[in-house]
C-alpha cells in the first residue's frame, strides 16, 4: 500500500478507505473485500455472518457508556462501479486504485476512486475498532451488488438484525441529511442478432461517441446529461434514413446506473456513400453539439473507416429494430416531482439541488453485443411506485411492438422508496449531532436516489436517516471525496454516536 492518505486526519477512516482501494470490490467481485471484512470481526472477537452473496453483518458490543444502549444499524455497500477513461490501461482485477490528493480532494487517476461507498464502510471499521469512541451496541450491515440492481441485499437476512433505528453511509454531501429517497427496479432486454454473412465488397467503419461526462443516473440525472447509447442510435438511424448499411457491433456503458459517456458500433456501408456517410455523421454531430453545449459541451463523435472487415453482420431487420428500441426507450428526466414532502417547502428545495426536484426518470446503462445477441439494462427510478411501474409498462410495450425475439425480464430487485416521515426521532437525533458538531442544523433532503434503506426499512421497520461526504464525479473517473469533508463527516458520526448511547 503505497500510504498516499497516511497522517492525514482522521487517521483511521482514511487508512482503511485506502485499504480498501487495494482489495477488489467491484459489483459482483466482491468476495476479496467480504473476506478481508469476516477477517477484520474475527480478529477482533466480533460475531460476523457471511451469506452465500457474501454480504456481511458484522455485531459488536457498545463501548465507553454504550454498553446498555439500544443498538444500531449501521449500513453501507462494499461494492464500488469500475469505469476508467477511454485509452486508460487499468486492470481492476489486479491493479489498484491509484490514489492521489489534488487541492484537498482524494482523485484515482483514470479510474473511479470507490468513495461510492468505500468511505462509508471505513467509518464503520474505524469505529468497530476503536474502543474509546462511546457508540451502542453496532450491527454494521455491509452489503454487495449494490450498484447491480441491489441483487445481494435481496438474498441478505434481515432477521438477523435486532435493532430497530439505522444510519446509512451512502450519501454524497455532508451540509444536509438524508430524509427519504425514491425506489427504483432494473430490467435486461435481450434481443436476437439474427447473423448474416457479411456482404462483400463494402467499407468497414467505426463510429464512437466520446466525451460525455456520464456520472450516477440519479444524482445527476436533472443536469439532462446525454446518454451515449441513446445517442449513437439516433444518429445511426438518422444516416439510416439516407444510407443503406449494415450493423455488425453495436456496444456502450459501464453499468446500469451510470449514465453512458461512451458508445461505439461497427458497420458496413457501400463505397459509393462512404464520404457522404462520413458528411452526414459530422453533419449531425454539429446538430447534437448545439443541443448539448450546457449539459454535455465536450461530445466528441469519431467516424472512420477500419481495416478489420468484419465475417457477420445483423440481419438487416434485426439491426434497424436494434437501433429503433434503443433510441426510443424513455431515457433521463421523466418527471419532476411537484410535492416535495421535506419541510424546507418547493422554491427551497430547488435552491438546494439547483433544479426542480427529479421524481422519476430512466437509464440504459448498459448495451453489449456477445454470441447470438445483443443485451441491454436499464434502471428506472422513481419516488413513486406507481410512476415506476408506468415507465416499466411503457418500456414492456416498446420491446412487444418491436417484436422479432426481443424480451425483457426483472433484473436485480423492485426495491422500495425510503419514505419521508416527518416526526423520525433518528432525523432530529442527526440534527442533534450536527448542530453540536457544527453549529448550524442541515437541511432535510428527499432525493431521487435509490438506495437500499428501502428494502431494510420495509423489512424491519426501521427508523432511518442517512449522513454523508462530500463526493463528486460518482461512478465516472472524475469522482473525488473532498478530504475536509471526510474530517468533517466523521465528527459528526462520532457525535451522533456518543448521543445514541442515551437516547
Amino acid at each position: 500500500m503505497k500510504g498516499v492518505l497516511k497522517g492525514i486526519k482522521p487517521e483511521r477512516p482514511l487508512y482503511y478507505f485506502e485499504v480498501m482501494s487495494n482489495i477488489v470490490r467491484g459489483s459482483s467481485y466482491e468476495k476479496p473485500m467480504s473476506d478481508y471484512l469476516v477477517a477484520f470481526a474475527k480478529e477482533r472477537g466480533f460475531e460476523v455472518h457471511q451469506d452465500e452473496l457474501y454480504n456481511i453483518l458484522i455485531k459488536a458490543p457498545g463501548v465507553a457508556g454504550g454498553e446498555k444502549a439500544k443498538p444500531v444499524v449501521l449500513h453501507g455497500h462494499m461494492d464500488m462501479v469500475w469505469n476508467k477513461d477511454d485509452g486508460v490501461e487499468h486492470d481492476f482485477f489486479k491493479d489498484p486504485l491509484d490514489l492521489y490528493i489534488d487541492d484537498g480532494w482524494v482523485k484515482a487517476r483514470g479510474t473511479t476512486l470507490g468513495a461510492d461507498n468505500g468511505i462509508g464502510v471505513a467509518y464503520m471499521l474505524a469505529l468497530l475498532e476503536s474502543e474509546d469512541i462511546p457508540h451502542p451496541p453496532l450491527e454494521c450491515v455491509i452489503t454487495v451488488m449494490e450498484e447491480m440492481g441491489k441483487k445481494g441485499l435481496a438474498v441478505f437476512d434481515p432477521g438477523k438484525i435486532t435493532a430497530k433505528r439505522m444510519i446509512d453511509f451512502n450519501w454524497i454531501h455532508d451540509k444536509e441529511i438524508l430524509a427519504g429517497c425514491s425506489g427504483d427496479v432494473s430490467f435486461k432486454i435481450t434481443m436476437p442478432a439474427a447473423w448474416e454473412p457479411a456482404p462483400a465488397g463494402m467499407v468497414p467503419m467505426s463510429v464512437k461517441v466520446t466525451g460525455l461526462q456520464g456520472g450516477h443516473c440519479e444524482w445527476n440525472i436533472h443536469q439532462q446529461r446525454a446518454n451515449a447509447i441513446i445517442l449513437l442510435a439516433r444518429l445511426l438511424n438518422a444516416v439510416g434514413k439516407e444510407y443503406d448499411f449494415r450493423l455488425a457491433k453495436f456496444e456502450g456503458g459501464v453499468q446500469n446506473n451510470v449514465i453512458p459517456s461512451i458508445a461505439s458500433a461497427e458497420l458496413l456501408v457501400k463505397s459509393n456513400d462512404k464520404a457522404a456517410v462520413v458528411a452526414k455523421v459530422k453533419t449531425l454531430t454539429e446538430t447534437y453539439k448545439k443541443e448539448l453545449v450546457m449539459a454535455d459541451p465536450d461530445l466528441t463523435v469519431q467516424v472512420s473507416e477500419t481495416s478489420q472487415y468484419p465475417e457477420k453482420v445483423f440481419g438487416a431487420e434485426a439491426g434497424k429494430k436494434l437501433t429503433t428500441l434503443v433510441h426510443l426507450i424513455p431515457d433521463g428526466l421523466i418527471g419532476i416531482n411537484l410535492k416535495v414532502e421535506t419541510d424546507l417547502g418547493f422554491m427551497e428545495a430547488m435552491a438546494s439541488i439547483g433544479s426542480f426536484p427529479t421524481e422519476t426518470g430512466n437509464n440504459l446503462g448498459i448495451l453489449r453485443t456477445e454470441g447470438d445477441e445483443v443485451w441491454m439494462i436499464t434502471t428506472i427510478t422513481s419516488a413513486v411506485t406507481s410512476r415506476k411501474h408506468d415507465v416499466t409498462d411503457r418500456i414492456r410495450t416498446i420491446v412487444e411492438l418491436v417484436g422479432g425475439g426481443t424480451q425483457m425480464e426483472q433484473f436485480g430487485v423492485d426495491a422500495p422508496e425510503f419514505p419521508y416521515v416527518k416526526d423520525s426521532e433518528m432525523v432530529k437525533l442527526a440534527e442533534q449531532a450536527y448542530k453540536e458538531y457544527h453549529g448550524f442544523m442541515p437541511k432535510r433532503e428527499v432525493n431521487c436516489c435509490s438506495l437500499q434503506l428501502g428494502m431494510l426499512i420495509e423489512a424491519r421497520g426501521l427508523d432511518c436517516v442517512g449522513i454523508g461526504t462530500e463526493i463528486e464525479g460518482v461512478h465516472s473517473p472524475r469522482e473525488m471525496m473532498k478530504l475536509e469533508s471526510v474530517a468533517n463527516s466523521w465528527g459528526v458520526v462520532k457525535t451522533f454516536m456518543k448521543n445514541l448511547c442515551t437516547a
